[in-house]
């Protein structure tokens, strides 16, 4: 394994500067060295009651070990080795036994479906808060960002009942004012509608409101119509997920929403003007076990043209619908 400090050059190559960088640097490869490894053992583990190391607690504890230095000498030596103790990733195990059957079944569904079946991503997104800001933003301005005060005012919540064309990138559903297996069965009959003719993919996460009796009994009268449940604790194989995210950054998070009625309306907006600009998700995800990208993942996502859609807002529940149309 290569050593994080193969690019440390000597005093005289480095032009009489230190090759820690500094030229108060004068640490030995053996004590920066220690330095990556005191950084890399959990503080706990010599007595520092905290999750993790900053540089000024690891410059006070290194004299213990013998190596005295400063909280800037740390912080080079630390950003030599690109270690970053104020950082962490996560990550997710699946508990399905049948994850990677589950998985692989999803991915050669957006990669080797026939052109003429629909592909659709289906799912909630509850939970949305109309907040309005109780004070506007200051605008942005060159060398100062946008400036938000940080009191709101609650409206209350929607729930979209979203679902995701994944060859067109197109989006439609409608907002209500709870979820639950009656609603879910009210946005299968939507995606059915929208597309009248032809064999269709549903694919959705496995919660419970997505099996229930109801459920069921619509596949029962819609056989043209199979359901595709992701493995658990793995929605992000559903694209209906990149789109929600899209609309979180755009509208929702920045938004400022003065009453239920206009956090619906300017999801409408967004979903008419994305509509407009849609393009597919460029899905390429592919597991290494996959030796080689199936032939369809070349040619996966062809794009085709769609009527325009149309759209009803409106009622106790308002909705926001829109009939993708047929190929």
């Amino acid at each position: 394994m290569a050593s994080p400090f193969s690019q440390r050059r000597s005093g005289r190559d480095a032009g009489g500067r230190s090759s820690c960088g500094a030229a108060a640097c004068s640490l030995s490869d053996t004590d920066c060295a220690l330095i990556v490894a005191e950084a890399c053992r959990p503080p706990e583990d010599v007595g520092v009651p905290v999750t993790h190391w900053s540089a000024s607690l690891l410059a006070e504890h290194l004299p213990s070990i013998g190596v005295p230095a400063s909280e800037s000498t740390v912080r080079r030596v630390l950003r030599n080795a690109r270690l970053q103790p104020h950082r962490q990733k996560m990550w997710l195990h699946s508990q399905d036994d049948e994850f990677r059957r589950k998985r692989d079944a999803i991915l050669r569904l957006y990669y080797e479906t026939p052109a003429d079946e629909h592909i659709v991503c289906v799912d909630e997104k509850p939970g949305i808060q109309a907040l309005e800001r109780r004070y506007a933003d200051v605008p942005m301005k060159p060398g100062q960002c946008v400036r938000r005060e940080f009191e709101y005012i609650r409206h209350g919540t929607l729930t979209l009942m979203g679902a995701l064309d994944t060859r067109r990138g197109k989006g439609f559903g409608f907002l209500a004012e709870k979820t639950g297996g009656e609603v879910f069965v009210e946005l299968l009959d939507l995606v059915a509608a929208s597309y009248p003719t032809g064999k269709g993919h549903i694919v959705c996460d496995n919660q419970s409101s997505h099996d229930t009796d109801d459920v069921l009994d619509w596949l029962i009268d819609h056989p043209r119509w199979t359901i595709h449940f992701t493995p658990k604790h793995a929605s992000w194989l559903n694209q209906v997920e990149c789109y929600f995210s899209v609309l979180q950054r755009r509208v929702l998070a920045r938004g400022s929403f003065t009453s239920k009625d206009d956090l619906a309306e300017k999801i409408i907006r967004y979903m008419l003007w994305g509509n407009d600009h849609a393009a597919p998700f460029h899905w390429s995800y592919r597991p290494n076990s996959w030796a080689m990208n199936p032939p369809a993942l070349r040619a996966a996502w062809t794009s085709r043209s769609l009527g325009a859609p149309w759209w009803r807002y409106g009622g106790a529940i308002r909705r926001l619908v829109t009939r993708v149309g047929s190929p």
